[in-house]
């Protein structure tokens, strides 16, 4: 079994896939409701917005640092998690265990570990998936992308660092006047002597989950790639009659 087939798999199955595509929709969906380029703002702006909604919606959905389940034991309420949201997502929201998923951040890169995988996020230009230059990038998405390039390129990971093989990345972008959103899952490689930035990576949309509530699982079969195959966008389908 490929990478990409155990990520799918567990993050799948666990519902975290579904859980981080509800919170990017979510932050696209107050992002555009907000912009307004007559107000004065910008695609900086549109970025650093989408961004922060983005890292918000991920601990709300993962009951992370101000929605963490308090010390007494008792859930966090629908009034905390639902605050600031817009109108249905709180419904929307995929119910996750609390404690399941855990803030793993790496120095000043935001992350979310469940289990052996770690995610971190970053940002990229709309419809340039494939030309990401992680030399452009943090120190830490630097080492995260020549951890999974060493054993092809003889790169090795700089000390001190929390990057692990199981370190992937959840890259994110938003068009110029804000209609349009994309954001994918993958595991990096580096760009450093030129190539395609990633090992693999998907793409994770809008699905029934979104507005329905229930469990994306991952698609298999012919319709996942092999590792290494970077062109082929992988999509998710809900589970129909799975009684569970």
């Amino acid at each position: 079994m490929s990478e990409q087939e155990r990520v799918l798999a567990v993050l799948g199955r666990a519902g975290v896939v579904d859980a981080i595509t509800w919170a990017w929709e979510s932050a696209f969906q107050r992002t555009a409701k907000d912009y307004d380029p007559d107000t004065g703002h910008d695609q900086v702006w549109q970025g650093l917005t989408a961004h922060k909604l983005f890292c918000n919606r991920l601990d709300r959905v993962f009951h992370c640092r101000d929605y963490a389940v308090p010390p007494d034991g008792e859930n966090v309420g629908r009034d905390v998690l639902g605050k600031g949201l817009q109108s249905g997502e709180l419904d929307a929201m995929p119910s996750l265990r609390p404690g399941s998923v855990v803030r793993a951040d790496d120095h000043s890169s935001p992350g979310w570990r469940f289990g052996e995988w770690r995610w971190l996020v970053t940002s990229f230009g709309f419809e340039s998936i494939d030309k990401i230059s992680w030399q452009s990038k943090t120190p830490t998405k630097q080492r995260a992308a020549a951890r999974l390039g060493s054993q092809e390129e003889g790169l090795f990971p700089l000390p001190n660092s929390a990057i692990t093989d199981s370190t992937l990345f959840i890259a994110h972008a938003i068009n110029s006047d804000a209609t349009d959103r994309e954001a994918y899952l993958g595991s990096p490689r580096s760009t450093e002597h030129g190539g395609r930035p990633w090992h693999w990576r998907l793409r994770l949309g809008p699905s029934p989950a979104a507005t329905t509530g229930g469990t994306v699982w991952p698609a298999v079969g012919d319709q996942v790639p092999e590792q290494g195959v970077t062109d082929a966008d992988v999509q998710l389908k809900r589970a129909v009659g799975t009684g569970e």
